[in-house]
């Protein structure tokens, strides 16, 4: 039997309750980024990805964090391509802030991050079984992040190729 859309809340939820969780643990700054309709300007409301939390990171700035409670399957991680990662894309070109996704992993305390711009680059799109595309993401595209001293990995998060990019953009 196939999830419901309130499984899948729920799910969510957990996803970002631990990812604070794991945020507080470490000692970051952040902001938890309530996804209640009426707390957002009409702007969100569109073509816009509102994300889970907003990062301080004391050396660099902000970075823009989407937490995802999802298995993966066959060593991939996904992501809707046109409902979540455009709308992601829209969100750091229009507030110039990063947007990283953190995906819990299955060992509580581990989790995998991706930077939206690395997704587009080394996702494959593919269409699901209703014809709607999304990306899948071998997991060696991730960095496997369990502690604060952990995320420096992230500043040398590199991109293999711009050529995805700019044809999303189109």
């Amino acid at each position: 039997m196939a999830p419901t859309i309130k499984d899948l809340q729920q799910k969510q939820e957990i996803g970002e309750r631990d990812l604070e969780a794991w945020l507080k643990k470490n000692g970051f700054s952040y902001i938890y980024v309530r996804q209640n309709k009426e707390t957002f300007a009409p702007l969100f409301q569109g073509n816009l990805k509102r994300p889970d939390f907003l990062v301080l990171l004391e050396s660099v700035g902000l970075i823009a964090v989407d937490a995802k409670n999802r298995a993966q399957s066959r060593g991939e991680y996904t992501l809707p391509y046109e409902k979540e990662l455009r709308r992601a894309m829209t969100f750091e070109r229009l507030f110039r802030i990063p947007i990283w996704y953190a995906y819990r992993g299955e060992k509580s305390g581990i989790w995998y991050w991706i930077s939206a711009l690395k997704a587009v680059a080394v996702g494959e799109v593919r269409d699901d079984e209703n014809g709607e595309q999304f990306l899948a993401i071998k997991l060696d595209q991730f960095e496997r992040i369990e502690s604060n001293s952990d995320f420096g990995k992230l500043y040398t998060h590199r991109l293999p190729g711009l050529a995805k990019i700019k044809d999303m953009q189109h």
